[in-house]
């Protein structure tokens, strides 16, 4: 028996398995649709496009829009551990510091960029 399942391994999913799994007294299950990323393709910026074509990716085709001339746009999903961001050619920024002030002068206690750089810079160190 288990007290959570967490289903998909992206980084949002990797992210609140690895928190819940903090406390040693509760087990996590995490499903991932993919494999693990160990496609050598995923850690070489310059071979992006190999990752944009296979089966790392998911593609779901959406229903007409209306209102764009009948377009049936087409959704891309990473199909991998790490989910979108094991295949998004190692893209990284921590964004803009004005957003993060700004949520904070809105009433977002903990989100000022001075708080959240810490995090920052915990997740680059790899």
């Amino acid at each position: 028996m288990v007290d959570y399942i967490v289903v998909g391994g992206g980084p949002a999913g990797c992210a609140t398995a690895g928190r819940l799994s903090e406390d040693a007294s509760t087990s996590v299950l995490l499903f991932e649709q993919g494999p693990r990323d160990t496609n050598p393709y995923i850690h070489m910026p310059a071979t992006y496009f190999k990752t944009a074509k296979g089966n790392l990716l998911t593609r779901y085709r959406l229903q007409p829009q209306r209102h764009q001339n009948m377009v049936t746009p087409e959704i891309v999903q990473g199909r991998v551990l790490g989910g979108g961001s094991s295949v998004n050619a190692m893209v990284y920024m921590r964004g803009c510091p004005e957003d993060y002030e700004g949520w904070a002068a809105m009433g977002c206690d903990g989100w000022g960029y001075d708080d959240v750089l810490p995090w920052f810079k915990k997740a680059e160190d790899n």
